[in-house]
């Protein structure tokens, strides 16, 4: 049983589909292929980051900066959000999911991406305070966190 820790109550995560699954491995691919590259960091699937005393969220993907990560593998939890979550919609509340943006974006997250598969869009949540809402056709890019990285909203969604 896969398990978030929300407000200091343990919440159970939903079994995902297989829509979900797709939308998450092609954004762990795209993100993968661009670090292969730049090598900026690393790439995690349903990695826990603990994010407060009472809270640890586990994001579908996320990327961590070469300089977040512990100097040596050691045996706990992320402390602290990605610099870049990504979280596919498949079973939870909006007012869930809006709280978990903001709670990545307000403990150091510097952008969450948001793929809504049924309606083939991808939010952009950016610590700033932008939201961009891309459309199939229209480019993903984070030229202040990902140099040169840009992908087709489309690829997110490919096999769906």
């Amino acid at each position: 049983m896969r398990c978030e820790l929300v407000q200091g109550e343990i919440v159970r995560m939903g079994n995902a589909v297989s829509l979900h699954e797709i939308v998450k491995a092609n954004c762990a691919e795209l993100l993968t292929v661009y670090n292969r590259e730049s090598r900026i960091g690393k790439v995690f699937s349903e990695t826990m980051y603990k994010l407060g005393p009472g809270d640890a969220c586990i994001p579908d993907v996320s990327l961590q900066l070469k300089h977040r990560l512990p100097p040596k593998a050691l045996n706990r939890t992320f402390e602290g959000a990605p610099e870049l979550a990504f979280e596919a919609v498949s079973s939870e509340t909006a007012a869930f999911l809006e709280w978990k943006i903001n709670l990545y974006l307000s403990t150091g997250a510097r952008v969450v991406w948001v793929a809504y598969p049924l309606e083939r869009t991808l939010w952009v949540h950016r610590a700033s305070g932008e939201h961009l809402q891309l459309r199939e056709g229209q480019h993903v890019e984070e030229p202040d966190l990902l140099p040169g990285f840009r992908a087709l909203v489309d690829e997110f969604f490919d096999g769906i």
